[in-house]
């Protein structure tokens, strides 16, 4: 009987079409991942898109994502039976258990296995398309789509569909399997949010017990150089054995519930379930009819009937109110409700939370969170309840009776609808109330009721009534619930996948707003005319679609296609004015739209973008060595206009020949779009104006000579008009507005503007980008990192804003007025000279004020945003304090932090002032004494830019990143430790490891050592972070500070040449001892990685009441290359070794020293004076460690 069963369920699948457009979804995937280079997890970079990594993510992502069809097979195989009402002619038979369910579980097993193997045969037919990219691809290896398709797919196939197939067989409801889904989905979530939100390093326990395994393979494989990921496999051990085994067990015990609890009895199958769904459809006959139930077997008496148009309303808001309760009542949706409420409370507990550091969860943070935390169970719950109101009658076999009721059907949708609205509000609702309790439990009390109102109600609501209307008209059209199931998530990760492949226009987007941002400073600012008339837009197409499935309603006997459109026409026809309605309205809110983002403003999608960079070096890329001026000062007069997002100026620059040569021609690049003329202080003519690339040359009849000078004045503007498609400029808000020197003309070709991703550049078919010049190249030792065109400068302005916003530019304020009802400002950095490199703010501030020696401290932010300004302030006092001690002195006389909108998320150094974006430190909390401070660390590193960039500038060479990046982490880390202890910065220390080892499994080119970096920002912050703070650890701090400012001394405010880092080394390597010069050519200019481990650990108490702690540990040294091929080190290294107590989280140093490490295994003793708990090697993590969970090991006593 097995077999029987188990072909004539197979025979049965593999006749349906829905089983080929399983199949087609994961292969058209899996291909479009493998073939092309927008689509797929992998993204840019030199992991091969067919290598064991990329495989494995790919088919570890598409099943976890694609749980929804093994949902759908492995559920309805065994729910046919009771559908069909089969099961109690079957149940009459000699069948045994085993046989009737072990054939439909294995052939939804082989099913199922078929359909996902289309992620093999995908992945396999993408690496042979002609169009792929052949550098990302690698020679086709079986094993690598084999092995992970078993280990990963077959499993979560074999434990997914065993729990869908146990609930599916003892509940007997598929809303109950899809639940199920959501649960198990739910529950991933709310991990991943913990793991992400807390930054947990250790991540074990998340990682066994993640049952979908996206968790554990990402933690696995957190540290893979991109040669491992493109040539290794997943071992079998560890958490990946662990989380396979788990959940292999998992499904067994599913699969034995099943056997055990399933009855195969026809009373106790369908007693409860037919009676409750009979009265269901006899109400709902009632409901629809107008006429009253029968009760207890009578038929009440008869009236006349009436079937007008209030019969119809009544009929309407009867059948609303008894859809929607019936939903409500049912416990699958109080489940998934349930679900939600938990995910929404926990995501509010997190929100905001990165990297271990803490936030206030003030109103906007928290909306976002719950609103976005929700929406996947709104859309589940809309998508799956669309599908059930709308099969309801069918499943339960009452349709015929149903589509004979005087019920029109206009109404009989409208009331889904509405039902499905009413659910949807109530949950939305819920939503808005979990907010409140989340920041509420938080200790927040500062509510804003009208914020969570306008999102909830008027963004987030209309949103999913978008996916409703799309989910009943499909359900409508389509013959099959579980098709049109999938077709609505597919459509929904169809749309990320239209953008990366140049379909970014939101008129053909079903659903699709315009991208926004809300704003303490700004609110919804310019955001509410775009997505007033995209949402008024999409409802409007949505009515469309809810008109035609009023035309495809099934009604009758007759369910083929063509039958329905016959019926379909006269529906339409009666359905005219309607249909009229949501043309006009979706044709006035669709021109609008159009008008604004086509007309008004220049449609340009990502790809036209690249091409016009593209363009832009192929042109002009010939004139980069062509010599230029140099800017060496800057006037300019700037008029900011916030209210209406734009700004206008005039000004001059003072340029110098300082070349050997006469400059007869200057050229000028208008990087956005922003310069409106160009002219000078002698005769010229233009020569070339490319207004579609933004270039422009002028021949000078009076050649400028060498160390001559002469003005180019200058007029820019900006003017925002209407509303954009997304890519609003976030430089310029009502109130908050930041824009910097990139609106200025620029003298030369610009580099900046070219494209660097190495794929795009193949994909523009551009030569590779130009590696940076080395140390101590002749042309570019003369060019400075930050500004090409430009040396110090001397910097004056004049700027003006609205009479209710402060304006602020670099410089000291000379005087303010008040003209015409515009205030304006007036700043002059006088002979100071600066970086090129300044900025232009207005806002609505406060402003605190202190003072450190003879410098004005000032902070310019948002009333409310006031928890750390006292913070800031310390921060920069300590800063102060360390840098003049030990660097040189404050070159200015103050320094300002102004905030700015969170529609950017960073603050940037400009001289005596720096933006500072509202989202970052303005509303950090610290909870707990060891949490990390990451508004005092960025103070400090922004501050410290004032040295290492506004003092000190290197070359335009390899390395000279890390004179400017590394040196101000550095900097940072030694004033966080002046205020927390050095005990306090292992967390960080730890943080800035992690960071850096998995950036190395990103890298787009190769990693350079560090006195070589050139893009590779996780090379020159975070790495720089650890080896600068651990040379200072090797060779004391003051050594390291006397390096820095004996070279800084050296090089301050230096001209071209300028410095690069065979300066810095030499400077540092005059301050280390001979034995460890090792440390700098390990850290400075090599790729060292270590792999230290405590082996094992005990102690014993001595007579003197005193501890000896015995720890055995081990030491491994390797170099890497570029692509991250090891080769094994003779180790003869300084490393710490040390004894603490206390916990794991919070160490008591006992006794901490360095030993010199000669082998690979050694055995060290130390006394203590307390009861020890832990000891290790490297405790720290000073050193490039792959593997720092282990350098530490709990002592035991013998």
């Amino acid at each position: 009987m097995f077999k029987d069963f188990f072909l004539f369920e197979l025979k049965l699948r593999f006749r349906s079409i829905s089983t080929y457009v399983f199949f087609l979804m994961p292969f058209l995937i899996a291909f479009f991942a493998v073939s092309t280079s927008d689509f797929g997890p992998i993204g840019a970079g030199k992991v091969f898109k067919n290598g064991p990594f990329a495989l494995t993510t790919i088919f570890l992502q598409l099943t976890a994502f694609g749980s929804i069809l093994i949902a759908a097979i492995f559920g309805p195989s065994i729910l046919r039976d009771f559908q069909e009402d089969t099961y109690q002619l079957l149940f009459t038979k000699p069948i045994s258990k085993l046989a009737y369910l072990g054939g439909h579980w294995a052939a939804s097993l082989v099913t199922t296995v078929g359909v996902f193997s289309g992620l093999v045969w995908g992945a396999m037919a993408g690496a042979f398309m002609p169009w792929a990219d052949r550098t990302r691809l690698a020679p086709i290896h079986f094993w690598w789509y084999l092995q992970p398709f078993l280990s990963v797919t077959v499993i979560q196939i074999f434990f997914l569909g065993s729990l869908f197939f146990c609930v599916a067989a003892l509940t007997r409801r598929i809303v109950v399997v899809y639940l199920q889904g959501v649960a198990l989905f739910a529950l991933y979530l709310i991990g991943l949010v913990s793991v992400i939100a807390t930054n947990k390093l250790e991540r074990f326990w998340p990682s066994v017990f993640d049952s979908l395994g996206l968790i554990m393979f990402q933690n696995v494989t957190r540290y893979w150089t991109v040669v491992e990921r493109n040539t290794q496999l997943v071992k079998w051990s560890g958490e990946f054995l662990y989380n396979r085994l788990v959940w292999t067990g998992v499904g067994f015990l599913a699969l034995l519930a099943a056997f055990v609890l399933f009855p195969m009895s026809a009373e106790v199958l369908g007693s409860r379930r037919s009676s409750k769904h009979a009265k269901e459809a006899r109400e709902e006959e009632a409901a629809e009819s107008g006429r009253p139930p029968r009760r207890f077997g009578v038929e009440l008496p008869r009236v006349t009937q009436v079937f007008g148009s209030a019969t119809t309303w009544k009929q309407l808001l009867s059948m609303t109110r008894l859809r929607f309760f019936n939903i409500v009542h049912e416990v699958p949706f109080w489940a998934i409700a349930l679900i939600m409420i938990v995910f929404v409370l926990i995501s509010g507990h997190f929100a905001g939370r990165s990297n271990g550091v803490e936030v206030w969860p003030v109103t906007y943070l928290m909306v976002a969170v719950v609103s976005g935390q929700s929406g996947l169970f709104l859309v589940i719950i809309g998508a799956l309840y669309a599908g059930e109101l709308m099969w309801r009658e069918r499943d339960v076999r009452f349709e015929q009776i149903h589509d004979s009721l005087p019920l029109r059907d206009w109404a009989d949708f409208v009331s889904k609808f509405l039902a499905l609205t009413l659910v949807e509000t109530v949950l939305a609702s819920v939503v808005l109330v979990c907010g409140l309790l989340s920041q509420a439990m938080e200790g927040y009390f500062r509510f804003e009721l009208g914020q969570y109102a306008k999102e909830i109600y008027l963004i987030y609501l209309p949103q999913m009534l978008m996916v409703i209307l799309l989910a009943l008209f499909l359900q409508t059209v389509l013959g099959n619930k579980f098709v049109a199931h999938a077709i609505v998530v597919g459509f929904f990760v169809l749309i990320p996948v239209l953008y990366q492949y140049g379909i970014e226009n939101r008129l053909y987007l079903y659903g699709e707003i315009t991208p926004y941002t809300y704003s303490d400073m700004n609110g919804y600012g310019h955001f509410v005319r775009g997505l007033f008339w995209s949402i008024s837009y999409w409802i409007s197409v949505g009515g469309l679609l809810g008109v035609f499935a009023v035309s495809f309603a099934r009604r009758g006997t007759e369910q083929s296609f063509a039958s329905r459109l016959k019926a379909a026409w006269p529906r339409m026809a009666r359905l005219t004015p309607t249909a009229t309605v949501f043309l006009l309205l979706g044709g006035t809110s669709g021109g609008v739209f159009y008008y604004n983002t086509h007309v008004v403003n220049k449609f340009r999608t990502a790809e036209q973008n690249r091409h016009r960079s593209a363009e832009y070096e192929r042109r002009y890329k010939k004139y980069q060595r062509l010599a230029q001026p140099k800017v060496t000062a800057v006037d300019a007069e700037v008029d900011i206009y916030p209210e209406r997002r734009s700004f206008s100026g005039r000004g001059y620059y003072t340029l110098v020949n300082h070349t050997d040569k006469p400059i007869d021609e200057v050229h000028v690049t208008d990087s956005r779009e922003s310069v409106e003329d160009v002219n000078f202080d002698r005769p010229f003519r233009q020569t070339l104006g490319d207004k579609e690339y933004f270039y422009a040359t002028y021949q000078l009849d009076k050649p400028l000579e060498p160390n001559e000078s002469m003005r180019m004045n200058f007029r820019v503007a900006y003017t925002s008009r209407g509303f954009k498609d997304g890519n609003e400029r976030p430089e310029f808000a009502y109130n908050g507005t930041f824009f910097d020197r990139d609106y200025f003309p620029f003298v030369g070709y610009n580099q900046s503007d070219e494209i660097d991703d190495p794929v795009r550049r193949r994909e523009e078919k551009l030569a590779p980008l130009e590696e940076m010049a080395a140390p101590g190249d002749p042309y570019y030792s003369n060019i400075n990192l930050f500004t090409s065109d430009s040396e110090w400068v001397t910097f004056h302005s004049i700027v003006s804003t609205s009479a209710d916003q402060i304006a602020m530019a670099p410089g000291y304020l000379k005087r303010d007025w008040t003209v015409n009802g515009r205030r304006y400002f007036e700043y002059d950095m006088g002979s100071t000279r600066i970086n090129n490199f300044f900025s232009f703010l207005s806002g609505r501030f406060s402003v605190k004020r202190d003072q450190w020696r003879d410098v004005k401290l000032e902070i310019y932010y948002q009333p409310g945003h006031e928890y750390n300004l006292d913070k800031m302030m310390d921060a920069s006092k300590t800063g102060l304090d360390y840098y003049e001690k030990n660097f040189s002195p404050f070159q200015f006389q103050q320094f300002r932090v102004l905030e700015y909108p969170r529609y950017r998320q960073f603050a940037q150094s400009f001289p005596n002032t720096v933006p500072f974006a509202e989202g970052i430190g303005f509303i950090e909390r610290l909870k707990k004494p060891d949490d990390i401070d990451l508004l005092y660390f960025v103070t400090a590193h922004e501050l410290a830019h004032q040295w290492w960039g506004h003092q000190l500038i290197g070359s335009q060479t390899q390395g000279s990143n890390m004179m400017s990046e590394s040196l101000a982490e550095y900097s940072a880390l030694k004033v966080m430790e002046k205020k927390y202890g050095e005990d306090m910065l292992r967390k960080d220390l730890r943080y800035e490891l992690d960071r850096y080892l998995r950036g190395r499994g990103g890298e787009t080119r190769h990693e350079p050592p560090l006195v070589l970096v050139q893009r590779e920002p996780y090379v020159w912050y975070q790495k720089g972070a650890l080896v600068m703070y651990a040379l200072a650890d090797y060779i004391g701090e003051d050594r390291v500070n006397l390096a820095l400012r004996n070279f800084l001394e050296k090089n301050r405010y230096a001209k071209g040449p300028y410095p690069d880092t065979r300066g810095f080394v030499a400077a540092l390597r005059e301050q280390t001892p001979l034995d460890l010069q090792y440390v700098i050519t390990d850290m400075f200019e090599s790729i060292v990685l270590y792999d230290n481990r405590a082996v094992t650990g005990s102690y014993v108490e001595t007579p003197e009441k005193k501890f000896k702690v015995t720890l055995k540990v081990s030491a491994q040294k390797k170099k890497a290359d570029g692509s991250g091929n090891e080769t094994p080190m003779t180790i003869h290294d300084l490393i710490d070794v040390g004894v603490f107590s206390g916990t794991k989280e919070h160490l008591k140093r006992l006794n901490l020293h360095k030993e010199w490490i000669t082998q690979e295994t050694g055995t060290f003793e130390m006394v203590v004076d307390e009861k020890p708990t832990f000891a290790g090697i490297d405790p720290y993590n000073k050193l490039i460690d792959r593997n720092p969970a282990d350098n530490l090991i709990e002592v035991e006593k013998k």
